[in-house]
């Protein structure tokens, strides 16, 4: 029932805690790693989406659609990570640069948010993938490390590793091409070029 948005949103603005917890949990990470990409800095951005999170549900009569949240919780975010950068304490303690592509609003914008969400979506997709794959796949294209490296933290040979390493990637590519993730991908290369 609650896979229908107009009742996701009509529990929401009613109070409904099990209605906030889904809007947590389809917006949190893709949050976070939006603010953390902007601040370089987990703590800060952990503390800017909480807050974000606290304002939208302390608002929570005001919203009508998904769409309406969304943008709340992104400007929110965006705005608080300005601010953050801007203080005394960031410029001091992070030696954080001012990113002055954020004082414009899209195409900047607008691709780093699809970034945060295309990376949210990359981690969720690994995460279903079989352990071995899954292991093998961090190590080598998230941690960065080598296939002799894998062999000895796995106890597995190269050939396993280039095995599930191959069948991880392929996995993924299906799971994004049947995702119409292209799209992201097509768009973000088209912003960066």
């Amino acid at each position: 029932m609650m896979d229908d948005p107009s009742v996701l949103i009509s529990a929401f603005r009613l109070g409904g805690e099990a209605a906030f917890m889904r809007i947590v949990h389809q917006y949190k990470l893709p949050l976070l790693y939006f603010a953390q990409k902007i601040v370089q800095h987990r703590e800060g951005a952990e503390e800017i989406v909480s807050d974000a999170l606290v304002k939208l549900w302390q608002r929570r009569e005001n919203f009508e659609t998904a769409d309406n949240i969304k943008a709340f919780l992104y400007i929110s975010v965006k705005n608080a990570c300005l601010n953050y950068i801007r203080s005394s304490h960031a410029r001091q303690d992070f030696q954080t640069d001012f990113p002055e592509d954020l004082l414009s609003e899209p195409p900047e914008f607008l691709a780093r948010m699809i970034q945060a969400e295309l990376l949210d979506a990359i981690y969720r997709e690994i995460d279903n993938l079989p352990e071995k794959q899954r292991a093998v796949f961090r190590m080598s294209h998230l941690e960065g490390m080598s296939t002799e490296e894998i062999c000895t933290a796995l106890n597995m040979t190269p050939a396993a590793v280039f095995t599930n390493r191959s069948r991880a990637t392929e996995t993924l590519k299906k799971v994004f091409k049947d995702k119409s993730f292209v799209l992201y991908l097509s768009f973000l290369q088209w912003i960066a070029g």
